[in-house]
């Protein structure tokens, strides 16, 4: 599976990878992906599980919200009907995405106002069956919420 090391500097961290390379292949029979070891620092930042971790910032990376919209776009295409099910779909999908990626240490809010919004332009042009203009505002969040879809600011944890 997957895991990450942090050290103190490049040296321990050179180090580091080598020791543990030695207990994976000689303890464990098991091999590291070139492809997805490497050392970096911490204000670089590097990806892991979905997330881009920095030193200021833990957000999603952004395949993962490609990922997110490509599972929205196949279940609001403007051919298909607007209805509660589709509510249903789109809100399993917020529901998971924004559980695994709303912890405490994330630094998401942004991303998931933007995901909100796109999520809403994209029901507003289905119901519609057009692309997105100005008169598609007419359906406000008031309308959205009535019709039981999840934001998903709302499972952002709440500050203490």
């Amino acid at each position: 599976d997957d895991f990450v090391v942090m050290c103190n500097n490049r040296t321990q961290a050179e180090e580091a990878l080598i020791l543990v390379r030695s207990h994976l292949e000689n303890e464990l029979k098991l091999k590291l992906s070139p492809e997805k070891t490497h050392i970096a620092t911490f204000s670089e930042g590097f990806e892991f599980l979905g997330f881009k971790l920095r030193s200021n910032s833990r957000t999603m990376r952004e395949k993962s919200v490609e990922n997110f919209k490509t599972k929205i776009r196949e279940i609001t295409k403007r051919s298909l009907n607007f209805d509660d099910d589709l509510i249903t779909q789109v809100n399993r999908i917020v529901r998971g995405t924004a559980n695994y990626f709303a912890t405490a240490f994330s630094h998401n809010r942004y991303v998931f106002r933007r995901l909100d919004r796109w999520i809403r332009m994209r029901l507003r042009c289905m119901k519609f069956k057009r692309k997105w203009k100005t008169d598609n505002w007419r359906f406000r969040l008031k309308y959205f919420r009535r019709m039981g879809l999840l934001s998903m600011q709302d499972f952002y944890p709440q500050p203490a």
